[in-house]
């Protein structure tokens, strides 16, 4: 006998318990960053997200659907769809359908909210871009589900970093951001990368960013360009530090990076980031990850190689 029933807090502990057991050798949860990503979220969907208990009261598995849920003027991630941003079920208790209620569960929730289509991974405050390589049968499971691969995406790592500071053409500085500067670090987002980017952005300073997580490019007063560095005394667990636990030392986690349309073709991105990496090393970090990203030749220029590879995928609603 399954029971399926609406997600809860209350349940955190013994949701990540899971996720170790069946994912932890690739990808380790930690509490605290499955209460920022699954209950902290506004966008985390409710009526789609559900757990499967037994008759004992044990955790067979659950799902977490997500949609774009928050007030932000003019914004709206998803290009109209949502997401299912994690499902697992026991080892033991899989081929007995459990997955596929749990997911035909969520996909019909997201209908009936008005979603047009649904991503796996990519959502707001998300695990994964998409399904990890390291887990083919899940490609697979997917696919008979409907779900379309799209296209890859890595995780890139680099272990042995370059310390050496920048110098830029025209007049141009990088520098850390600081408190100051959070409305012209805001300006420039939402006039340069006015989506996701923008979003997280946005979000940084909402949950309490001090500006040391964002190495700045300058023209005079004029931000041009950005590489965010995390590491862990960052105010909330970034992307490309979720997976710490796997390295015996400290983290840091380059990226997302960007200039100015205006300002590019001067080499400024490369720098920049080469910039993000002197940053990080002299905190004493050693070990550095980009997460999501398709440029793979772009960074192997820094000695970033691939780590973690995924298949980004969707199904369209009918």
């Amino acid at each position: 006998m399954v029971n399926i029933i609406p997600l809860k807090e209350e349940w955190l502990p013994q949701m990540c318990e899971l996720w170790n057991q069946e994912l932890g050798g690739h990808f380790p949860m930690r509490e605290q960053l499955m209460r920022q990503n699954s209950f902290q979220d506004e966008n985390v969907y409710l009526e789609g997200s559900k757990l499967a208990i037994d008759e004992n009261g044990r955790l067979l598995g659950f799902v977490i659907a997500k949609t774009w849920q928050e007030g932000r003027r003019g914004m709206r991630l998803g290009d109209g769809g949502g997401w299912i941003q994690a499902i697992l079920v026991r080892s033991e208790a899989r081929g007995q359908g459990i997955g596929s209620r749990l997911l035909e569960q969520a996909e019909e929730a997201l209908r009936d909210a008005g979603a047009e289509l649904t991503y796996i991974g990519r959502d707001p405050w998300h695990y994964i871009p998409g399904i990890p390589k390291e887990l083919p049968d899940a490609k697979v499971w997917f696919e008979r589900r409907g779900y379309e691969v799209l296209y890859e995406a890595f995780d890139l790592v680099n272990q042995t970093p370059d310390s050496t500071r920048q110098k830029y053409s025209d007049g141009a500085y990088a520098r850390l951001l600081e408190e100051k500067d959070k409305n012209e670090m805001l300006r420039f987002f939402e006039r340069c990368f006015p989506g996701r980017w923008f979003y997280e952005a946005q979000c940084y300073w909402d949950r309490g960013g001090k500006g040391r997580e964002f190495v700045g490019l300058f023209m005079e007063d004029e931000m041009i360009g950005f590489c965010r560095v995390n590491d862990e005394q960052s105010p909330m667990i970034a992307q490309n530090t979720y997976w710490a636990p796997l390295f015996d030392s400290p983290l840091g986690g380059i990226g997302p990076l960007g200039v100015d349309n205006r300002f590019r073709g001067k080499g400024y991105g490369l720098a920049i980031v080469k910039d993000g990496v002197a940053e990080l090393t002299s905190r004493g970090i050693d070990n550095l990850v980009i997460d999501w990203t398709g440029l793979v030749d772009f960074y192997a220029k820094l000695g970033f190689t691939v780590w973690k590879r995924y298949d980004l995928a969707k199904k369209t609603f009918k």
